[in-house]
């Protein structure tokens, strides 16, 4: 009899535990349904900062500053949703069409404003655009490629299944965050930046000449719109190239398996922290060359 009473309550305490595990579940399920909307509130938060951008780009150079960091926002949203949709089981097909409309608007619409304004300012162009030049108008309107290409890259995107877990072409929150990069390094100092700090504290000589390169950099190559054109053309068309760029997306933390990512995490930490707003093109420019470097790789490695 005791041992008949002692498995009806240790199966009694099963059941309760059952009991409460479902319960918590069902609540679980209930809250996850509230906040369903969750995801795509943030996805509209990021059209809202691409918006906003391209208003306060188009405004002129004084609010060419804000309108690259709106965009940085509209990145963190764009990259906040996808982890709440997932986290909330809310992911659907309405939300990836939204999703898509959004990246054309913040990573498309206002990277062109940024770069049609900044043009305009290195051309030291004043008035509306019908008053230019056709040569100039030429110019300026190269900008809207920017915003062409991007569309382009995220139709690609959304039929190809391929792409769930790699990369054809440069993506279109890289490419945004370049041009957001160019007026954020227009408007650096020096002395903002931590490696200025480093060899301040160090007494080296070689700081004078780091602060020169900064300058020249602003001057003659941001200052200069026939060098800043072909960088700004260069990364738009990577956008819609076949070249197959490798994911930063880690499926685990071991860094055996994902020896590149983790070096090129660690790498763009760094340069980010030594450069600031500087390293973004440089990083940009690297991933494009790691990535085209591990396709020559793998394409003789077929060939063998």
């Amino acid at each position: 009899m005791k041992k008949d009473s002692a498995k009806n309550v240790k199966w009694s305490y099963i059941c309760y535990c059952q009991d409460k595990t479902s319960i918590y579940y069902i609540k679980m399920s209930g809250f996850k349904r509230k906040l369903r909307f969750v995801p795509s509130l943030l996805t509209c938060s990021s059209a809202f900062c691409g918006m906003l951008s391209t208003f306060l780009a188009l405004e002129g150079e004084k609010s060419l500053v804000w309108a690259a960091y709106l965009i940085l926002l509209a990145a963190v949203f764009d990259f906040s949703d996808g982890f709440a949709a997932r986290l909330l089981d809310a992911c659907s097909e309405l939300g990836k069409q939204l999703d898509s409309l959004a990246d054309a608007i913040s990573f498309g619409v206002a990277p062109s404003a940024i770069l049609f304004q900044f043009l305009k300012q290195s051309m030291r162009l004043r008035g509306g655009i019908f008053t230019f030049a056709p040569w100039e108008i030429a110019v300026l309107l190269c900008s809207i490629l920017v915003a062409v290409f991007a569309i382009l890259r995220l139709a690609k995107f959304n039929i190809d299944p391929d792409q769930a877990h790699s990369f054809k072409g440069l993506a279109s929150p890289a490419c945004a965050m370049f041009m957001a990069s160019i007026p954020l390094i227009d408007a650096a100092v020096p002395e903002d930046m931590l490696i200025t700090q480093i060899l301040d504290a160090c007494g080296m000589e070689i700081e004078f000449k780091w602060e020169m390169i900064l300058i020249g950099l602003q001057v003659f190559g941001l200052g200069k719109w026939y060098i800043l054109l072909p960088m700004a053309m260069f990364v738009a068309v990577m956008m819609v190239t076949n070249l197959p760029m490798f994911s930063l997306k880690l499926k685990s933390l071991k860094y055996s398996e994902h020896t590149l990512v983790f070096n090129f995490l660690i790498f763009a930490v760094i340069m980010l922290i030594l450069f600031k707003w500087l390293a973004v093109p440089i990083l940009i420019f690297a991933y494009i060359i790691v990535s085209f470097i591990k396709w020559l790789g793998s394409r003789n490695k077929e060939a063998k």
